[in-house]
């Protein structure tokens, strides 16, 4: 189960793995009960691999966080990468094209976040 924690314990993992992917959700947001058995199956994938984390952090108890990290719509996954925050390329369907962001905002599906995941993995540490 992926672990819920507060942004003390989110900087400690962060500092320490590798890939950290953040599912900053809310109780009250379908989307995000949603996402969760997606982020439960991904976790357990990697459950072998040290260099991955998926965390769980709550919006509605840490809004300081939220409003920090510039949250403004939930599910909203944070992605850190060696440390800090990630540069990742992510597909914009509106669009038909690439944007850059730390972030994935909405309900996706298991394959975007995995995408993600194998982009940083194969990026050399910084």
């Amino acid at each position: 189960m992926v672990r819920d924690v507060s942004p003390e314990e989110l900087e400690d993992t962060v500092k320490n793995t590798r890939v950290v992917l953040v599912d900053c959700w809310a109780a009250w947001c379908s989307p995000c009960r949603a996402l969760a058995p997606i982020f439960e199956g991904l976790e357990a994938k990697y459950a072998d691999n040290k260099n991955v984390a998926f965390l769980k952090l709550d919006v509605d108890k840490y809004r300081a966080f939220a409003m920090e990290k510039e949250i403004t719509a939930i599910p909203c996954v944070l992605v850190y990468h060696n440390g800090k925050p990630a540069t990742i390329k992510i597909y914009n369907r509106f669009k038909q094209g690439y944007d850059t962001s730390d972030q994935l905002v909405g309900l996706r599906d298991a394959e975007d976040y995995e995408a993600v995941i194998k982009q940083l993995l194969e990026e050399q540490s910084t």
